[in-house]
């Protein structure tokens, strides 16, 4: 059964796009975290002349923003087909998760002796706002922001832009659930202290704890039938 062409006209956020007439990073940004937040569903159509209508944009900046959406995993462009979310199975969100955890407790190891005492005070800072947040797009935004600042001199690009690949690819199995709120206190503790080793294993079970926490909720939404099961042309070669 083909899925059903997603509206956007009644999301938050659409007014301001309509206001400011918005350019391709504008409408890249409506979208993506549309479909981080769950508001887009896996498998839900994007057509580009409906968006185009509905945000009062022309299709060019539509089209740019899904074709920057696809480089980032989170669209499917397809010939004759038009764009669609894509939406993962269990089984490749765990896998995702298992490459990101190499990469992060690999960079872990690599930046947390170089840390300055400014980055630990930054970290605290976000630590402390993680632990107050309660909507789970802003969370995420943080949780990012943590490990950019835990990153930001590590000074490999290739290995930052894998990690940062993968973190948009998987954090969305992750909004339409209760997400978990681990925190990240123990983790600034180890920073704090300088102790690669035991930081690195902080990382590596806090990622393990919500790539599990992911793989069942998204089993137990297809099983419930409220997401999309996913379609085998979305595996990546």
């Amino acid at each position: 059964m083909a899925a059903a062409s997603a509206s956007v006209a009644l999301l938050e956020g659409v007014a301001a796009v309509r206001e400011r007439r918005t350019t391709q990073e504008l409408v890249f940004g409506f979208l993506r975290d549309a479909i981080l937040s769950g508001k887009l569903r896996g498998g839900s159509r994007l057509v580009q002349d409906r968006i185009a209508t509905e945000l009062n944009v022309s299709r060019v900046p539509v089209r740019e923003a899904l074709l920057q959406l696809e480089s980032e995993g989170l669209v499917r462009m397809e010939a004759h087909r038009g764009a669609s979310v894509v939406w993962l199975s269990p089984e490749e969100i765990a896998e995702l998760f298992d490459i990101r955890g190499l990469l992060v407790t690999d960079a872990v190891r690599r930046a947390v002796p170089g840390l300055t005492d400014e980055q630990i005070e930054r970290l605290e800072e976000i630590e402390r706002r993680e632990l107050h947040e309660t909507n789970m797009a802003a969370r995420a935004r943080l949780t990012h922001a943590f490990y950019a600042t835990l990153f930001e001199h590590l000074d490999r690009p290739r290995q930052t832009a894998m990690m940062d690949r993968l973190e948009r690819e998987v954090e969305r199995y992750l909004e339409p659930l209760e997400r978990p709120h681990l925190g990240h206190a123990e983790l600034v503790d180890a920073c704090r202290r300088r102790d690669a080793d035991r930081a690195a294993a902080i990382a590596a079970d806090h990622l393990q704890h919500v790539s599990e926490r992911a793989v069942e909720g998204v089993r137990r939404l297809m099983s419930a039938g409220e997401a999309l099961r996913p379609n085998r042309r979305s595996r990546r070669p």
